[in-house]
């Protein structure tokens, strides 16, 4: 009998100790409707569709992602490269006005809205030749310019793997590479302070391992928080894709975001690079 009580109160003990874990994971519920702004996963018919539309009456060797934007992916085709490159490219602003006004009107595929947001970065200018006609005959004849739009950023906040790259021939784009996003809600309010943030991780083990399959250990300290900024990620979860607005951390060589709503940590890696 006395055996059996102490088995009751350890499994008490343990439920709850998973209880107040689950509450540190997740310090508070979303009640705001309109928080995280999510997509869903299309279907493969679906992508299928999607990716017609997109490639209609336009050559394009980028692919659009499980979630309908143009994304990282692209399926490139070295014989059809051979006929786009046939004229150099005359002045670098009317391909950027060229370049805006593509991405407007693909704005369902590519997320952009208002072509006032895009700051050029970067211009590269390149000539490609496939083996075609056209051959270059000084160092400044181009046919191919790359153009880098940076980093999205909505009221002040980066969002995470955003970076837009846009590749062009004399004729239009044939490549988009990365993310653009047409709105994300953020909340008014940040239910999880930087001060909340910072005291939930401190003292957390955070955990890796080297290039020889060694585990290694961190425990997070006061003095690793020193730096911190808010940062909008885009987090798959589930069958969705959903814009969280986080609180960013860079404890020694680690990088962890933690939701400003729920407390949630989303993400905690090592950015350390091991070799064998």
């Amino acid at each position: 009998m006395r055996n059996l009580i102490l088995l009751l109160f350890l499994l008490c003990l343990l439920s709850c100790k998973k209880e107040e874990i689950t509450q540190m994971d997740n310090l508070f519920e979303i009640t705001d409707s309109n928080y995280p702004t999510s997509f869903r996963k299309l279907t493969s018919e679906e992508l299928q569709l999607k990716q017609s539309e997109f490639e209609k009456d336009h050559i394009s060797f980028s692919l659009i992602d499980s979630f309908g934007f143009v994304g990282w992916d692209y399926d490139d085709d070295f014989e059809l490269r051979r006929s786009l490159f046939k004229n150099p490219i005359l002045t670098v602003p009317e391909m950027i006005s060229m370049v805006k006004n593509y991405l407007l009107e693909k704005s369902e595929f590519t997320g952009i809205t208002d072509t006032t947001l895009l700051t050029v970065k970067e211009v590269s200018k390149r000539f490609l030749n496939f083996g075609g006609k056209y051959t270059q005959t000084d160092g400044y004849q181009y046919n191919h310019l790359s153009i880098n739009f940076g980093q999205q950023e909505i009221n002040g906040l980066k969002v995470i793997n955003s970076l837009l790259t846009c590749q062009l021939h004399s004729e239009g784009v044939h490549r988009i590479f990365g993310h653009w996003f047409p709105h994300v809600y953020i909340p008014p309010i940040d239910k999880v302070s930087v001060g909340l943030a910072k005291s939930k991780i401190t003292g957390h083990i955070l955990k890796s391992h080297d290039g020889w399959g060694r585990e290694l250990t961190h425990e997070i300290r006061k003095q690793d928080l020193t730096d911190s900024r808010k940062v909008i990620l885009p987090y798959i979860n589930g069958d969705q894709l959903e814009l969280r607005v986080c609180w960013e951390f860079h404890p020694s060589h680690w990088w962890v975001l933690i939701d400003t709503t729920t407390g949630e940590i989303l993400m905690e890696q090592d950015i350390n690079f091991y070799l064998f």
